[in-house]
């Protein structure tokens, strides 16, 4: 009797969790890997990696004790950004762990970048009954005279979820470009089109900062080399033409007048992820400690009249208090010296780990770099899983300078060469 083998992946739940269910039912800004710390703890308890917990402490208490010194305006909402970052670095280590254990990340990928298309089609076709588009779509006034959807699937703001996808993104870009895909323009609408319905100008421009710094880095191998022409010259004459018809035919669209606003100044999103957050932060910080920052969660309190007076609004309240700015909100939380500690590790490990060896985790590198300018914050689980993966070594050989051995099983190589 014949019988067939099932194969389920026991890393593939955890991974829908994180991409489309990590904060589904919860209040904005809890996500389940928070919620589900401890247990990440009791996972890594075995592992050597657990270890590194202890480095949390020591950097964090010294800081308590330099910002109770400056004075402290709220404990309890301290207390309550401090427990948040702690979630976030045991998350971090769970991450890391979770790389080192999983040798199907490909097939992942494969299987969340299928996924995230079919919930796409089924986004697209919320948007014809009102009472559910908001399941998948968050609309709000993004720029000067623009009110419109912005693709969030289910997570709760646009960039989170852009961010989430960008490592996928950025994979299958680049075996597009390689011309290492059947199919190719299949992968490149189930990449482009959930990217461009978000919006997340932020996102979408360090993806293509990134792949366009990797691909003149490497010309020799790329853009020259012969097989590889007629992918690259596809897909940029797929971009090229898609422009020209918007151009032509809705010069007035959506994409055209929000890169005109951030052209002008006037786009209110962008404006508040980058110069403004920047402000906002240095503002801040000078009525407490440059170096040292205002201390966790205190932004909320020390900068609320700033913030009121800034964007001219009294109604705000502690809770609408936000840096959406990754390196501005680590500036505000725990000052110069911490941001600084931050672009030196970024650069250390990327030596460390020879990041420059992979074209893959050169990409993500040089992505999420640019993006912690232009977006992001500091408890962001999906700017550090992106710095995770950029300084894992043995990541995606294929991706290599040098030829090596993949490091998934020969199994699923074949079955999902993808």
């Amino acid at each position: 009797m014949n019988s067939t083998r099932v194969y389920i992946n026991k890393y593939l739940p955890i991974a829908i969790v994180y991409f489309f269910l990590n904060g589904l039912f919860l209040p904005v800004g809890l996500l389940f890997t928070s919620v589900l710390a401890p247990l990440f703890l009791l996972w890594l308890w075995k592992y050597p990696t657990f270890k590194a917990l202890r480095w949390f402490f020591y950097l964090t208490i010294p800081l308590f004790v330099i910002h109770a010194f400056v004075g402290i305006e709220s404990y309890g909402f301290y207390l309550k950004s401090y427990v948040l970052a702690l979630t976030v670095y045991i998350f971090g280590m769970a991450f890391y762990q979770y790389l080192n254990n999983c040798n199907t990340l490909r097939y992942i990928y494969r299987k969340l970048l299928v996924l995230n298309a079919a919930l796409t089609i089924a986004a697209v076709g919320f948007l014809f009954v009102p009472s559910l588009r908001k399941v998948f779509w968050d609309s709000n006034r993004i720029s000067a005279g623009i009110q419109t959807l912005r693709l969030q699937m289910l997570t709760y703001e646009p960039s989170y979820y852009s961010t989430l996808f960008a490592p996928i993104a950025l994979y299958y870009l680049l075996k597009a470009v390689r011309g290492e895909l059947k199919q190719v323009w299949v992968y490149y609408c189930m990449v482009l089109i959930p990217l461009f319905l978000s919006l997340s100008f932020g996102v979408i421009l360090g993806i293509g900062l990134a792949l366009l710094a990797v691909l003149i880095w490497n010309s020799r191998h790329t853009i020259f080399k012969r097989s590889n022409l007629k992918y690259l010259a596809g897909g940029g004459a797929l971009i090229i033409g898609t422009l020209v018809v918007m151009a032509v035919y809705f010069p007035n669209n959506i994409f055209f007048r929000r890169l005109n606003n951030i052209l002008e100044g006037q786009d209110t999103s962008f404006n508040g992820r980058t110069l403004d957050s920047l402000k906002l932060s240095l503002a801040m910080v000078q009525q407490k400690s440059l170096w040292f920052g205002t201390g966790f969660g205190q932004a909320k309190v020390v900068g609320l009249q700033i913030y009121r007076k800034f964007y001219n609004w009294s109604l705000f309240t502690a809770s609408d208090v936000r840096i959406p700015n990754g390196v501005a909100d680590l500036l505000v939380t725990v000052g110069l010296l911490t941001v600084l500690l931050k672009f030196f590790l970024e650069f250390y490990l990327f030596f460390k780990t020879r990041v420059y060896s992979n074209y893959y985790r050169l990409t993500l590198w040089i992505f999420i770099f640019i993006y912690q300018f232009t977006g992001s914050y500091f408890t962001n689980i999906a700017e550090y899983a992106i710095w995770i993966l950029a300084f894992q070594q043995n990541l995606f050989p294929e991706f290599n300078k040098t030829k090596s051995h993949p490091i998934e099983s020969p199994v699923y190589s074949q079955i999902h060469p993808v």
